[in-house]
């Protein structure tokens, strides 16, 4: 599609399994370079990405064949596989089922970027974007008679 125009920017969230805190400072930039490298092999440009101890933000451009829940259930396998081979951390890094993504127009990304490289400072002084921190929901949106399926 060398001729067709798109901006399409995805911000992903998801949790560690049971949002236990498996992450630790002490690898979490190796962790995030896997996470860089993986989205880069599956065609997305990595913009930022962040991780705190039970949970990860990920910002990105894809192309407009990309499927996202396919995109984003590889990155997380591979990503914990890799993690787990390559770091062996003290415990096994298993990610929760699901996650949270909403698509920004390029006006965002600074805003947004912003938000994600400040996790730790958010979370300690509990300003938290409700939008982005969102994973799981029992709120349907969709309108009346919409057909919904499940992410992986």
């Amino acid at each position: 599609m060398p001729h067709t125009f798109h901006q399409l920017y995805y911000h992903f969230a998801w949790d560690t399994h049971s949002r236990d805190s498996l992450i630790d400072r002490a690898w979490r930039p190796e962790l995030l370079a896997i996470i860089n490298d993986e989205v880069k092999q599956r065609g997305g440009w990595p913009i930022r990405h962040n991780a705190m101890p039970d949970h990860v933000h990920l910002l990105v451009r894809l192309r407009p064949n990309a499927v996202v829940s396919e995109f984003i259930g590889e990155v997380k396998g591979a990503t914990a596989f890799r993690t787990n081979r390559e770091l062996k951390p003290r415990f096994r890094l298993k990610w929760q089922e699901g996650y949270g993504v909403v698509t920004l127009r390029k006006e965002e990304l600074e805003k947004v970027s912003r938000y994600i490289d400040n996790q730790e400072d958010h979370h300690r002084k509990g300003r938290l974007s409700t939008v982005l921190e969102l994973i799981e929901t029992d709120e349907d949106d969709w309108p009346e008679g919409a057909r919904r399926s499940k992410a992986p």
